[in-house]
């Protein structure tokens, strides 16, 4: 062997075994080279020397350039062939998602290094998304046959790239051909049952998972994408007979046991959920998982003080604390302990509940009085959760127009209409706060806007044939409007109310008394009670009327609409 290719083998044996990551500066290939570059002696001179290009590829990994390292590794690769080259330029070309040239280099490797499994599993992976199903067939083929390879996992790998970078047809006849090559191999028929699973074939599902586990009995994660079928098909009775089977198959499961504690409680069985998690605790104390669910289904079912308990010891937790301190917020909150539940929420710096930890923690300072404050923290919150901007201005529209502050949410949802042109919501919703400040106008445009794009928003059909109605103007419009939004939400209060009232302007008072009484009967709301009492004044009945009004004054004195049936007819109210 030639000194060159001495130090060749020395230089990859000492890259590839330093190479945990792109971005590592300290790794044990890139103090190599720039010792070679930098301190003792000549560094080597580009040409056909494979380890110029090798260490020119570590020092440009290391300082970020990925496309020159990728460069430079594919002219070393192109000298020697060698397989740990091949390797770490498949790498670098997956992290650049160049696949053409990740299929490429893993097809070379997968050449020079037959037995590797990871070789060929990538290059079966790149041809199918290259969309060359018969060579990925054959390696896939190949793959299932090599020993030692993972069937279980790389199935599942299989289906999640199926899913994503290969057509329906394509992936479903693909799978055909392996399970006609190897019939008895179980995790086939379960790759197959996902497959469908993600195309909503359910029926198909159940049936290949059937098949799954007529050959694996005792297979505990067969039966639980067999519960989870069940479940979306509603089938949630055979779903938990089906969980608790396989739990008997296999009770030193414990990641089993913990999802049939949470399918438990899931169905309203906190009790059940409860004792699935206890002895998941007691075999593994230390299960934070466990710890959770079980604090959770404590809080639900009124167990406070053993709830707190687990939730402090979890705020300990690096994994879970964030998850803690927000449930800690909520139990103080609930007891109207506002400024301790303030201070857990503001603990929430990150995770799956920092974006609830900021709304609640809003919520909290308005029943506090800081408006202003609730305020500039949706305003930040907008800027650090921007998927969220529209339920955000919704909320903070609603909390201006709870405080009476019409004009702030006017231009608060104007200016959210600005961001998101025609959302329907904010036209909605900016409609109701336009009424508040007699703006009729942008009132009606807003609707009629909601409308074109959704002619069947009963909301908004609703809501515009009650403003004619109520302004007695194109009443058979407004009759027309409300008669659809009855149609599509025919036991509606809301609805039944206005069309009694576009009934009363129309002068049909008996159609309309009904259509009032039943919507008043079905809420007692202030505002259907004035309109159910002017009507039956109106109609002669004037104790009847007395009484819905006085009934509901009692309950609502400062409601506007009450407050305009007083001065409109105050000798109803002469002894109130």
């Amino acid at each position: 062997m030639s000194k060159r290719v001495i130090c060749l083998a020395s230089a990859v044996g000492l890259l590839v075994s330093g190479c945990a990551g792109l971005n590592s500066t300290h790794s044990q290939e890139g103090l190599l080279a720039d010792e070679v570059l930098r301190v003792g002696g000549t560094a080597p001179q580009p040409g056909d020397d494979a380890v110029y290009f090798i260490l020119a590829a570590e020092l440009a990994g290391q300082r970020g350039q990925y496309e020159a390292a990728l460069d430079n590794y594919l002219k070393a690769a192109k000298l020697t062939q060698d397989v740990k080259v091949l390797q770490r330029a498949t790498q670098i070309a997956l992290y650049l998602k160049q696949t053409d040239q990740a299929l490429e280099t893993a097809s070379q490797w997968q050449q020079r290094e037959p037995g590797s499994v990871e070789a060929r599993r990538l290059t079966a992976m790149l041809l199918l998304k290259a969309g060359r199903m018969d060579e990925a067939f054959e390696q896939l083929t190949a793959l299932l046959e090599m020993p030692g390879v993972d069937v279980e996992n790389t199935l599942i790998d299989l289906v999640k790239l199926m899913g994503t970078d290969v057509s329906k047809q394509d992936g479903a006849q693909l799978m055909r051909r392996l399970v006609e090559r190897f019939p008895r191999m179980a995790e086939l028929y379960f790759a197959s049952a996902l497959l469908a699973v993600d195309r909503g074939e359910y029926p198909m599902a159940l049936a290949e998972t059937d098949k799954a586990l007529a050959l694996r009995h005792d297979w505990s994660r067969a039966h639980l994408l067999q519960a989870q079928v069940m479940v979306r098909m509603g089938q949630s009775q055979k779903a938990r007979e089906v969980m608790r089977a396989a739990l008997q198959s296999d009770p030193a499961n414990l990641r089993l046991r913990l999802i049939y504690a949470q399918f438990l409680a899931k169905a309203g069985d906190l009790r059940g959920a409860e004792k699935e998690l206890e002895k998941i605790l007691a075999k593994d104390p230390r299960n934070e998982d466990a710890t959770l669910g079980l604090a959770m289904a404590q809080l639900e079912r009124g167990q406070e003080a053993k709830a707190r308990q687990l939730f402090e010891s979890l705020a300990e937790s690096p994994n879970r604390r964030m998850q803690a301190y927000f449930y800690l917020g909520l139990m103080d909150a609930r007891k109207n302990h506002l400024q301790s539940a303030l201070a857990w929420f503001d603990k929430v710096a990150d995770g799956p509940v920092a974006f609830d930890a900021r709304v609640n923690a809003v919520t909290a300072l308005v029943s506090l009085g800081q408006i202003p404050e609730a305020r500039r923290r949706l305003a930040d919150t907008r800027k650090e959760f921007p998927q969220e901007a529209l339920r955000l201005y919704l909320l903070e529209g609603e909390l201006l127009s709870k405080s009476k502050d019409y004009a702030g949410a006017f231009e608060l949802l104007s200016q959210a209409l600005a961001e998101m042109p025609g959302q329907p919501d904010l036209l909605y919703t900016r409609a109701l706060v336009a009424e508040q400040l007699g703006r009729t106008d942008v009132l009606e445009a807003d609707l009629r806007a909601v409308l074109e794009k959704n002619p069947d928003d009963a909301n908004a059909l609703n809501a515009l044939g009650f403003t004619l109605a109520d302004r007695a103007e194109r009443l058979d419009e407004a009759q027309r409007l409300i008669s659809r939004a009855l149609e599509l939400k025919p036991g509606d209060p809301a609805i039944l109310d206005s069309y009694g009232w576009v009934l009363y302007r129309l002068g049909d008072k008996p159609a309309a008394a009904d259509y009032l009484r039943r919507a008043y009967d079905l809420v007692k709301d202030p505002e259907m009670g004035a309109h159910l009492g002017e009507v039956l004044w109106e109609s002669g009945k004037r104790q009847e009327a007395k009484k819905v009004w006085m009934e509901s004054l009692r309950k609502n004195p400062e409601h506007k609409e009450l407050k305009k049936v007083i001065a409109r007819y105050p000798e109803a109210f002469e002894n109130f």
